[in-house]
């Protein structure tokens, strides 16, 4: 009952605070849509405009009147409306040629098959355990989890932007945040909007909100690209639930773990049902294109800043998808104003460049003090791991055997059934057209997504055996490789029909066989997910699968007796639920590794394993405490201990049978030392 009352007061918020202050822009802007192309841009530049004004807000330090936004912004719309809404119950509409053709009934019926895929991803969303049902009550008491480190990562930065703007890193305490947090950002403002927890919003509003306007920015893109609703929403299928050819080595193999990320490396769903900022970044990526469709059709300067507007918005959510994007709109441009004297590109690409300024100087400043990213040349790195997996390693060992088979076998592998919208995108690059300006700068986006892959390494210095960044690119290629592809499957529908075949057969037929190359990854993939005693083991049972209400009794005194931003030092038990049930920073967490430099967190990792250690042979460093600034030490009696003597500078706050929680006296409290 208490999810369904939060779902409601998140839809009323959605309305308030995405729908009306975007489409109270597009009014000052006077663009005018279709409907759903109105709500779904809407509703994108709300939440851009909202967020935004919820950071000026919060570092003003007045986040606490941020209520009166939706306020106004609701008046203001009421206000602009009352004339429209009373010619429209007083006298019929006036009909001219600018609103005749969309007073006019569509016989589109699109829209309820993307209805249908929408559901789909809800009800994944609803199946896969790490969502719905993480991190919710059982019925003894104790708390459902799901232990996905990313969960907990992203929680614990919606918790820190309630509090601090600009956030500082809730995961290694004492530095600035450096990790792109627009995602996070809008939990946060949700969560002071509507007084909702984060876990709830992170797990689930949030994430539902971000797939159903995803997957209407593509339908909207597409729609216009493709001149046909059906094959938008089998575009929006494909960008959503299409993967590789994975599962034919999968089969072939037996292969019992996750296909799609087993042989190609590079998975695109795996992500969007995962806690990553690449699920909103894909819906503002295609909010971008579509900006920048209607521009390069319109000349309209609306649609020139709207696309800049979004491409940049794009960096604070997905910082890898802004730079492809920019990197293709600047190639772009220099190509399309040398060869053709068209500017149109040059323009974007120049205002995009402005508005990013300040965003790009900013976190190039953050960023000196985090972890250092390095680049690599590191050609052929996906490839060998596939060809290791596979066994084909000794078979292909010179350079002719590499590039000429293994390679090949690699990319048609990886690229599924995008592979035959290849010929159109190498085409779309090396025959440009004067008006295909979009066209050139989607295939250079996808090529030169695969070229950073398949040439580079892009982890934190230092680091030898940290995720390799560069994979990023070639995902958000394939996310976008979807559109040519689909372009191809509509050539081949309208050949077929040509020659007499009845259109419902041949889109079923063209369509089922789509889905029948793309999606048998992606079934395994949501299969093993949905699993929880994949990551427990089904001898553990429900023990590792909860929280205790010993643990529960530790959170609900930190929630009650700390501060936001207060540093708690746990024992490993106590970490996760720590970042994600409480607005509390600690001194070493989850990905701290790509947050920090490396002698950083060298340097803080041996302090705390010094801390333990003593601590567990009955003594205190008090200097640690005192040089992270730690307020409270949470324990676990079994594997930590307590130390036999407690030092004046701790006094024991909580104990029970599992637990304990010392809490560190502040020194500008403590009385005055003779």
């Amino acid at each position: 009952m208490q999810i369904f009352l939060g779902a409601c007061l998140f839809f009323i918020a959605v309305i308030l605070l995405a729908y009306v202050p975007g489409k109270l822009l597009l009014i000052l802007l006077t663009r005018t849509l279709s409907w759903v192309e109105d709500f779904t841009l809407a509703c994108v530049l709300g939440l851009v405009v909202s967020a935004l004004t919820y950071w000026l807000m919060a570092l003003a330090q007045q986040a606490h009147i941020y209520v009166l936004w939706p306020l106004a912004t609701t008046g203001l719309f009421f206000y602009l409306h009352a004339g429209k809404w009373k010619s429209l119950f007083g006298s019929s509409e006036k009909v001219t040629p600018h609103n005749k053709e969309t007073m006019r009934p569509s016989r589109d019926r699109s829209g309820l098959a993307l209805v249908g895929v929408v559901a789909l991803g809800v009800a994944v969303l609803a199946i896969l355990p790490q969502h719905y049902t993480n991190l919710t009550r059982w019925a003894d008491g104790t708390m459902r989890v799901h232990p996905i480190p990313d969960v907990f990562l992203h929680i614990a930065i919606a918790n820190e932007l309630t509090h601090t703007v600009p956030p500082q890193s809730p995961v290694f305490s004492g530095h600035p945040l450096t990790y792109h947090y627009g995602m996070d950002l809008a939990v946060a403002m949700f969560a002071n909007a509507t007084g909702l927890n984060t876990r709830d919003l992170t797990l689930r509003f949030v994430p539902t909100l971000f797939l159903a306007l995803s997957m209407l920015n593509v339908f909207c893109f597409s729609r216009t690209w493709l001149g046909s609703g059906y094959f938008a929403v089998l575009a929006v299928l494909l960008v959503f639930f299409g993967e590789d050819f994975a599962f034919i080595p999968g089969l072939l193999l037996g292969e019992k773990a996750d296909w799609s990320v087993r042989y190609f490396s590079a998975p695109t769903v795996f992500s969007l049902f995962y806690t990553n900022p690449i699920l909103p970044g894909v819906g503002l990526l295609f909010a971008g294109l579509f900006c920048l469709q209607r521009y390069l059709r319109e000349r309209g300067g609306t649609w020139l800043f709207l696309s800049a507007l979004l491409f940049v918005a794009l960096m604070e959510v997905k910082v890898f998808a802004a730079v492809q994007i920019m990197c293709s709109l600047g190639l772009a441009a220099i190509v399309y104003l040398v060869l053709f004297r068209n500017a149109d590109l040059f323009k974007v690409a120049a205002l995009t460049a402005a508005l990013a300024t300040p965003l790009v100087l900013s976190v190039f400043l953050g960023n000196k003090s985090g972890a250092e990213i390095a680049t690599t040349f590191d050609p052929g790195l996906c490839v060998s791991h596939m060809m290791n997996v596979l066994g084909l390693k000794e078979r292909f060992t010179g350079v002719v055997a590499f590039t000429g088979i293994a390679l090949p076998i690699y990319l048609v592998g990886c690229l599924g059934l995008r592979v035959i919208g290849v010929p159109a995108i190498l085409t779309a690059i090396f025959r440009p057209g004067q008006k295909s300006g979009l066209r050139f700068v989607l295939a250079l986006f996808v090529v030169i997504g695969v070229l950073i892959t398949l040439t580079c390494r892009i982890m934190p210095a230092g680091w030898t055996h940290a995720y390799n960044n560069s994979v990023w690119f070639l995902a958000q290629s394939k996310y976008v490789a979807w559109i040519f592809a689909v372009e191809v499957l509509q050539t081949l529908y309208r050949q077929v029909i040509a020659l007499g075949m009845r259109s419902a057969l041949a889109a079923t037929g063209i369509t089922a066989a789509a889905v029948a190359l793309s999606v048998p990854a992606t079934v395994q993939h949501f299969v093993l997910e949905s699993d929880p005693c994949r990551l427990y083991g089904k001898a553990l049972g429900k023990e590792l699968q909860s929280y205790s209400l010993e643990t529960l009794s530790v959170i609900d005194f930190l929630t009650k007796d700390a501060q936001p931003g207060d540093v708690v030092l746990p024992g490993d038990n106590l970490l996760a639920p720590t970042l994600a049930l409480t607005k509390c920073r600690v001194p070493l967490g989850y990905f701290s590794n790509a947050i920090v430099a490396l002698r950083d967190y060298s340097q803080r990792q041996t302090a705390e394993k010094e801390f333990w250690k003593a601590w567990r042979l009955g003594k205190v460093r008090e200097d640690f405490l005192r040089e992270i600034g730690i307020r409270y030490v949470a324990v676990d009696k079994k594997s930590d201990g307590t130390p036999a003597k407690i030092p004046p500078t701790l006094s024991q706050a909580l104990e029970n049978c599992d637990f304990a929680v010392f809490k560190v006296q502040d020194e500008r409290n403590s009385p005055e030392k003779p």
